[in-house]
């Protein structure tokens, strides 16, 4: 398996096990907190789309998030603020957010899953020279991003699944993890 191919699966098996954990969830399960300091599931699902989002069109490919562009901010009825992304909330800021809805969540988190898949198709890693600054000071490569990307991904998709088995129990015992055939 190439590099790009293992990125690629890497992107499907974390949005595959995302949407078993999100699948079916009432909006009140969204919005659960289940202490005033934690996230519910509906931020996560929200954090996780827009760091996509951000590393992926603006850092890598040097395009307005979605977010905006798309016109995302404005259907979610949020700041068109490419800067937001959910890091670093305060208590307050996490109580004041306003969780989506699955629809649209969804949608979002498709579109941005979609633009990401498509950067990757095209992506030659042998050749690639894309610098990106990282937060942290310096720079870093595709491969870094990707690697960065999917490890705070597979982190929240956990926590949502946590979140979920708070609300619901054990999962669908017939889930065997994203490998395991549907």
């Amino acid at each position: 398996m190439s590099l790009k191919e293992y990125v690629r699966t890497s992107f499907e098996l974390q949005g595959k096990d995302l949407l078993e954990n999100v699948q079916d969830l009432t909006a009140e399960e969204l919005a659960f907190r289940p202490a005033p300091h934690a996230n519910s599931i509906g931020f996560l699902w929200w954090h996780i789309a827009r760091v996509e989002d951000g590393w992926f069109q603006r850092s890598i490919q040097r395009q307005p998030h979605l977010w905006v562009s798309a016109g995302w901010a404005k259907r979610f009825g949020m700041p068109e603020e490419m800067r937001d992304m959910g890091y670093n909330y305060t208590v307050e800021q996490i109580e004041a957010f306003a969780t989506p809805g699955r629809e649209l969540m969804l949608e979002y988190w498709r579109a941005v899953r979609g633009g990401t898949l498509a950067f990757v198709d095209g992506w030659d890693p042998e050749n690639d020279t894309i610098e990106v600054r990282a937060p942290w000071g310096g720079t870093m490569g595709v491969r870094d991003v990707c690697a960065q990307v999917l490890w705070e991904l597979n982190q929240h998709s956990g926590q949502i699944a946590y979140l979920r088995g708070l609300q619901r129990g054990l999962q669908r015992p017939e889930y065997m993890g994203p490998l395991a055939p549907s």
